[in-house]
């Protein structure tokens, strides 16, 4: 028996169902959240992470929670990145993209949106170190799970909490 024959197919399975994963996925995400004509898939990533809150109060109001930022970890076949405030998204390899704040975020309501943070599309700007975010324009926030502010008021301003989200990230560039 050949092993590296048989791992070879294994790993060529592997990709081909991932492959069909993500068409699936792509295929069922709104087309509100599709980025313009002319950009790709580059990537996709499986998050692990938190989404901050924080109470806040105005004057003579109850404290509410506020939505401060993300924190989490990004696994692809690529390899890590890392998600926190701007939004930012910062790969192992240094190379790192954050939110386009002339551009508005797209979003819709995740399929259980009691429960579940919204879908966006997000226009990205990288900075100029190379590596696997540097020609990234676009990231889509699909598929996800948890993450919505906790029901119960907070008692106090000041508390943060942190509030256990997955999601599937996909990386878009341009075509040619």
């Amino acid at each position: 028996m050949n092993l590296t024959s048989t791992f070879g197919k294994r790993v060529a399975a592997t990709c081909f169902l991932a492959g069909i994963a993500a068409s699936h996925a792509q295929d069922a995400t709104p087309a509100t959240l599709q980025p313009p004509a002319g950009y790709k898939v580059a990537f996709t990533a499986k998050a692990t992470g938190v989404q901050i809150y924080t109470s806040t109060a105005e004057t003579g109001s109850a404290p509410k929670w506020t939505f401060e930022a993300p924190l989490a970890e990004l696994r692809s076949a690529s390899g890590v990145i890392h998600h926190y405030a701007g939004p930012s998204w910062e790969a192992a390899d240094g190379s790192k993209v954050v939110r386009d704040k002339e551009a508005p975020v797209a979003t819709v309501p995740a399929r259980q949106a009691s429960a579940d943070i919204p879908w966006l599309l997000i226009k990205v700007s990288p900075d100029a170190t190379p590596g696997i975010l540097s020609k990234v324009v676009y990231v889509q926030r699909v598929e996800t799970k948890g993450g919505v502010a906790p029901a119960s008021a907070p008692t106090r301003e000041g508390t943060k909490v942190g509030v256990p989200y997955t999601a599937t990230y996909v990386f878009y560039v341009k075509s040619n």
